[in-house]
């Protein structure tokens, strides 16, 4: 039976500006975990959200969109305490975007280990976070808590770094926290600029490789238009086909929601240790959620932009 994809961290509201009338903001659910969680929903597969909703219109608003995609919600939480946090996002004429967050306070800093359901643990799955959760030290203990927790249950660990340098206290993501999150992670995606970020001074290539090896990791990195390089105990890239751009906003959460959709068909017949070693069988996950990434490009907004597994499988 294909494996839960429980994806921890950060659900708020994307007020996008409408590229024909840029003084409007137009609102849509977002939320690069939730966005992973939705990805998997959409694909056929079991998509969970994890994480604190604010007791108010847009916690209320983010429930209901991840219900009717088809999103388990059972350890999601609210509170009164913090609002559900936003995030403005304007879109240049390539549809590249930038971010401007209401955040902290917010909701989804608030869950702690003592909100998981009872029963949480007992059932395989994989647990999918990102570095938004480790921003504020209370969030960040929660994180490292869930991810032991995981490895001691025998779930695998997939890590997206999706850094926003603007969400953090000093305006530059923590380098050494990222890292050991990273460094716990079974599968880990990157792109290529938050590569050179975290490498600093060393060799990206190097540094890569390290991070790779400390877990045997599946480790992607994306180039954005460019090409997605895999390292594992195979290491290939492979190409993006052009497309026409509209809003990257949630382009590699729906590639990262395609590729652990497949993993998780996938550990249900196939060890993890011989998926490793499997380049062929990598290379076709990989062209997948390659293929989820660009038809997402093409639309607007978040969770609406995510391919179903109709359009996902068509030509």
């Amino acid at each position: 039976m294909p494996l839960p994809v429980y994806c921890f961290g950060e659900v708020l509201i994307d007020f996008l500006q409408d590229p024909k009338q840029p003084g409007l903001f137009r609102r849509f659910a977002g939320g690069a975990p939730a966005n992973v969680a939705v990805a998997v929903a959409k694909l056929g597969g079991q998509g969970c959200f994890v994480g604190m909703l604010g007791a108010d219109m847009f916690g209320e608003f983010l429930l209901s969109e991840l219900g009717q995609y088809g999103v388990d919600c059972h350890a999601c939480a609210t509170t009164s305490e913090a609002k559900t946090a936003l995030a403005f996002v304007a879109l240049n004429d390539e549809g590249d975007r930038s971010f401007s967050f209401y955040r902290p306070p917010a909701a989804d800093l608030l869950y702690t280990m003592a909100h998981l359901p009872d029963g949480f643990w007992q059932a395989p799955a994989i647990l999918h976070l990102c570095s938004n959760s480790l921003t504020d030290k209370a969030i960040a203990d929660t994180s490292f808590a869930m991810v032991a927790q995981a490895h001691k249950h025998g779930w695998l660990v997939s890590v997206d770094a999706n850094l926003r340098h603007n969400l953090w206290p000093n305006g530059k993501a923590d380098i050494n926290l990222v890292s050991q999150l990273l460094q716990q992670a079974d599968i880990i995606k990157l792109s290529d600029d938050e590569l050179n970020y975290l490498a600093q001074q060393q060799d990206p290539t190097s540094w890569l490789l390290q991070l790779q090896a400390k877990r045997n990791s599946w480790l992607v990195v994306t180039a954005g238009s460019n090409a997605v390089n895999s390292y594992s105990k195979h290491i290939f890239s492979l190409p993006v086909s052009a497309v026409k751009v509209v809003d990257t906003t949630a382009a590699g959460d729906a590639f990262v929601g395609a590729w652990l959709y497949q993993l998780s068909q996938q550990l249900s017949e196939q060890a993890w240790p011989a998926l490793l070693q499997d380049e062929i069988k990598q290379k076709l996950l990989l062209s997948k959620a390659i293929k989820a990434g660009s038809l997402t490009c093409q639309h607007f907004g978040a969770f609406t932009s995510l391919p179903t597994r109709l359009e996902w499988e068509s030509n």
